[in-house]
């Protein structure tokens, strides 16, 4: 499923690849989207050479909230990067991402990202991106925000 704000100049398409979440971003860079990919690389998304066998790395400062309306990247001050409307999302990449506290996150330049291409295709895609130098990734947490009652004593 890919959820687009064309104002933003943000797409989004969350899949399962085998057992293992993953969350493809094709942004630009001007307006909104330059301020998330600049926002992104001071979190620590590594470039990435390629995409087809690599190991995505760790450790990148950023992480997704998902909550009964929304998902939203936030930073470690947990300030909102980009918020998307959660019925966007692949309901078995927020299973799978929910469940492994965790997903594959990419984002690229300008890429294809309907929901009609298929996921090797996608991957072959986003593998040739990387190539050309326009892929940064890491694996970053997930967590679900359920709603809680209050404690009355």
């Amino acid at each position: 499923m890919t959820r687009t704000d064309p104002s933003e100049g943000i797409a989004l398409r969350s899949l399962v690849a085998g057992p293992q979440p993953l969350l493809v971003a094709s942004v630009g860079y001007d307006g909104r989207a330059g301020q998330l990919r600049t926002a992104l690389d001071a979190a620590g998304l590594q470039r990435l050479d390629s995409f087809l066998g690599s190991s995505l790395p760790q450790g990148a400062k950023v992480g997704f909230v998902a909550t009964q309306d929304e998902v939203r990247l936030v930073d470690e001050r947990d300030d909102a990067l980009l918020r998307a409307p959660r019925e966007g999302f692949s309901s078995e990449w927020l299973e799978a991402a929910t469940r492994l506290r965790g997903t594959m996150f990419v984002v690229a330049e300008g890429i294809d990202l309907s929901p009609e291409m298929p996921l090797a295709q996608l991957a072959r895609q986003l593998d040739a991106t990387a190539r050309d130098d326009g892929l940064v990734g890491a694996i970053v947490g997930v967590v679900e925000e359920r709603p809680s009652l209050p404690l009355l004593f």
